[in-house]
């Protein structure tokens, strides 16, 4: 009977043997829940997301919407445990979302999409910055959370939602007051979906771990049609891609459901209609 421990290690090095070929292809995909492989792993550890940022910028970038902060001491939010190796650190988050409820994110669940996801990015802090990190497969981590349609705010992401109001044209920015980063998302240490894929923008190709967490955040309608008011750089409304042009099939490669603690007969993220 083998240790936990030793189980965890063997398949930490099983999820990295697959980053060379798995790593270069495309992502974001569709999350098919039945066909997940169970895969026990170390918890993932989070460190300092509960610190005060010195401060906290928002930015319309005409693309998307981005999270920044800086901290006035050494000890920013970071990452270690799970599939990592060595300790990653938060660079920034951002958002995507559709013209609908039904077409925000990028990933699919089972074929349908949520109205709001979020990516948390962060770097592996041996590359020593998120350049260099991006160019080497488990470099860069992107967390996944995905939103769902609640009939009460989210009082959490609403000074987020409050200040879209002062970046509605590209290339704009505002600060917010500082907030400690986990107020936005939870921390989860089991219970999600890896896998691996990479982005492309131009000729740059970013290789990526993605980590999807299997609890949905939630928001109401009013707070999403803020994102819709925002414009990109030709001054129309930003939104991601329709269904067609994104999610691919996971098919062909690996996708694990870490630690899962329900039987796999309930262990999807549901899809709940509007309240």
């Amino acid at each position: 009977q083998r240790s936990s421990s030793a189980i965890s290690l063997q398949n930490e090095a099983l999820v990295w043997s697959l980053a060379p070929t798995e790593a270069y292809q495309p992502a974001p995909i569709d999350i098919a829940v039945c066909r997940a492989v169970q895969l026990e792993l170390e918890p993932l550890r989070w460190n300092n997301y509960e610190l005060l940022p010195a401060s906290v910028k928002l930015t319309n970038t005409g693309e998307t919407v981005i999270l920044s902060a800086r901290w006035d001491s050494e000890q920013c939010p970071s990452l270690e445990g799970g599939p990592l190796v060595g300790r990653y650190l938060f660079s920034q988050l951002h958002f995507h979302w559709g013209l609908s409820a039904l077409d925000g994110s990028e990933h699919t669940i089972d074929g349908y999409r949520l109205p709001l996801e979020l990516h948390v990015i962060h770097f592996a802090e041996r590359f020593g910055d998120q350049d260099t990190a991006q160019a080497s497969p488990g470099g860069v981590l992107c967390l996944v959370y995905f939103f769902n349609l609640k009939s009460n705010p989210n009082r959490f992401v609403e000074p987020v939602v409050e200040a879209l109001e002062r970046i509605l044209l590209p290339e704009s920015y505002t600060k917010l007051e500082p907030f400690p980063l986990i107020d936005l998302f939870h921390a989860f240490t089991d219970e999600y979906f890896l896998y691996w894929g990479c982005t492309r923008n131009g000729p740059q190709v970013t290789p990526l771990l993605w980590l999807l967490s299997r609890t949905q955040e939630p928001l109401d309608f009013r707070q999403l049609k803020q994102f819709n008011r925002l414009l990109d750089r030709r001054m129309r409304p930003r939104c991601s891609l329709q269904p067609s042009d994104t999610a691919r099939p996971s098919k062909g490669r690996h996708l694990f459901h870490v630690n899962p603690r329900t039987p796999m007969s309930v262990s999807t993220l549901r899809i709940e209609p509007p309240e």
